[in-house]
Parts: C-alpha cells; sequence; structure tokens
C-alpha cells in the first residue's frame, strides 16, 4: 500500500498541469449565468453552446498569449448576451455566434 501511494505521488510531481485551459460544452441552458475569470499567462478558452435561452456570459482574460474560441449554434436561442473581455498581449479570439430567434448580442474588447 505505501508503494502504492509513493508511486502516485511521484507520479503527481512529474505530470505538467495546465491550469489555464478550459473546454466547455454546454448543450443547453435556461436562464443561464457564468462568469469566467482566467488570471496568468497563456490562458485558452474553448466554449461550445448548443443552445443559449437567456444566458449570460462573460469571459474575461488577463495576461499575455490569450486565446478564446467560441462557437454558438444557437438555432433556439434567444434573449442572450455573451461578453468577452481581453488585456495583455498576443491576444485573439475566433469562433462564431448565432442566434436563431429574438435578441442575442455579444460583445468583444481587446
Amino acid at each position: 500500500m505505501r508503494l502504492l501511494f509513493n508511486s502516485l505521488i511521484s507520479l503527481l510531481l512529474i505530470t505538467p498541469i495546465y491550469a489555464n485551459d478550459l473546454d466547455f460544452t454546454i448543450i443547453t441552458s435556461a436562464g443561464a449565468t457564468a462568469d469566467i475569470l482566467q488570471d496568468g499567462q497563456d490562458n485558452d478558452i474553448e466554449f461550445d453552446i448548443q443552445s443559449m435561452n437567456g444566458a449570460v456570459l462573460d469571459l474575461d482574460q488577463i495576461g499575455n498569449n490569450n486565446s478564446i474560441d467560441v462557437d454558438v449554434d444557437g438555432r433556439t436561442s434567444n434573449n442572450s448576451s455573451m461578453t468577452i473581455n481581453q488585456s495583455g498581449n498576443n491576444k485573439s479570439y475566433s469562433g462564431s455566434f448565432w442566434c436563431g430567434h429574438s435578441f442575442c448580442n455579444m460583445t468583444i474588447n481587446q
């Protein structure tokens, strides 16, 4: 048992951890609110949403080498908003925001 414990501790100590990489997939939301803040270097967010109904999403990245990829396939989405704020050097945004019904908006501040 002690050998197993020591082996697990050794594995954890040599395995790299990428804390600034976030991958989200949301199938549907009804009145959802998400406020995500990444503070540091080499931040990365990949956000895939299939339906946003009454959702308010706020994605903030502080630091250098920021990257956000957003894909909203909102055929049934309505009354939703997304705000992306990036500060620092070497920042990038890519993606699409499609809202199939009433009011939806996206704001990007770089």
